[in-house]
């Protein structure tokens, strides 16, 4: 009996034994800013259903003069169909999220870059949105110039205010989307990556 032999693979079987769970509770790691993206998750999506639903009654919460609501539901339709094939995507992923079972370090690996490609997502349909919500503003805005018979009275200056109005709003979107992305989803990224970085090094 070579003793050598049976000495190296007891080394190797501690070494295993020592492995395994080091990576194990590194994953483990993973499971609590994953449970923090979960109901974040949750909060949002029943954010944005609601605000779909607010979103059709809108003509009549801002008492839009009734020759726009064929402007604005035309608008809204779009719009709709946009967000449906969004939070179709979304809802995917949160289960996704929901079934992660520390089976794996690539199982990890695909929720990060999922995280990261829904995020680019929402960036996008947040810029989709922007333009109907300022479409909605005007529609707003003319219902009460109109109301009030002030277009008679504009001139250049309250036009270009009109202007640098919409424009401020355009660029508040942008950097409000940006803000938000990066306080409500990108600490999960980091502490994603600090997971998978740690488990990088044990290979």
């Amino acid at each position: 009996m070579n003793f050598d032999n049976l000495k190296s693979e007891w080394d190797g079987e501690k070494a295993d034994d020592v492995q395994i769970p080091d990576a194990v509770a590194k994953l483990q790691i993973a499971k609590h800013p994953l449970a923090q993206l979960k109901a974040t998750m949750k909060k949002e999506l029943r954010m944005q259903v609601g605000s779909l639903i607010i979103f059709i009654f809108f003509p009549f919460i801002l008492k839009m003069d009734p020759s726009l609501y064929l402007v604005y539901y035309l608008g809204f339709m779009v719009v709709a169909i946009i967000s449906v094939y969004y939070l179709l995507a979304f809802s995917k992923f949160y289960k996704a999220v929901d079934a992660f079972d520390l089976a794996s370090k690539d199982q990890l690996l695909k929720i990060y870059f999922e995280l990261q490609l829904n995020m680019e997502r929402y960036r996008s349909w947040a810029f989709l949105l922007t333009p109907f919500l300022m479409c909605t503003i005007g529609l707003f805005a003319y219902s009460r110039l109109k109301a009030t018979d002030v277009f008679q009275s504009l001139n250049g200056m309250m036009i270009l205010l009109i202007f640098i109005l919409c424009f401020s709003s355009l660029v508040f979107m942008i950097v409000a989307t940006d803000w938000w992305l990066k306080y409500y989803y990108g600490k999960y990224v980091d502490e994603l990556k600090v997971v998978l970085d740690s488990l990088k090094e044990d290979n």
